[in-house]
């Protein structure tokens, strides 16, 4: 059973984004800007969506929801399969909780102005607690 507030959130993420990007790797640290490009379209079944990327790093990610289950065939930084769960704190936003690769993550996507703009910020914890990451998108859909 499929979770539909999710499912019409993705559906409504399809499309071509930028994504400018702001990271702090260390909490005294400065920070690095980045931009990514990506494109979210749907996948073979209903419930199944691809991203493709590229910026920092680059590559494609096949996703498949199942209920509050996010199922990502990769990461970001490598080939590991993982699943997020999905907390809907509205029609407009997703928070996702991930862990891997010895971080755990939360990351929070809100979608905007007719689903033109979407807010992104994602804070990532070592498995021991301590500060990992703390990364601010600012993101815009492409024509």
């Amino acid at each position: 059973m499929n979770n539909p507030s999710a499912l019409m959130w993705l559906r409504r993420r399809v499309g071509s984004w930028r994504s400018e990007r702001r990271y702090m790797f260390k909490a005294d640290g400065d920070p690095k800007n980045y931009t990514t490009n990506f494109v979210v379209s749907h996948g073979e079944r209903g419930n199944e969506f691809v991203v493709d990327w590229k910026g920092a790093t680059e590559g494609t990610m096949p996703l498949v929801l199942e209920g509050d289950i996010l199922g990502r065939g990769r990461d970001y930084f490598g080939d590991d399969a993982h699943d997020s769960k999905i907390d809907m704190i509205d029609q407009d936003t997703m928070v996702l909780w991930t862990s891997y690769g010895g971080m755990n993550y939360r990351e929070e996507i809100r979608l905007i102005n007719h689903d033109e703009f979407a807010l992104r910020q994602t804070i990532g914890f070592k498995d021991d607690g301590t500060f990992g990451l703390v990364g601010q998108y600012a993101e815009f859909r492409m024509p």
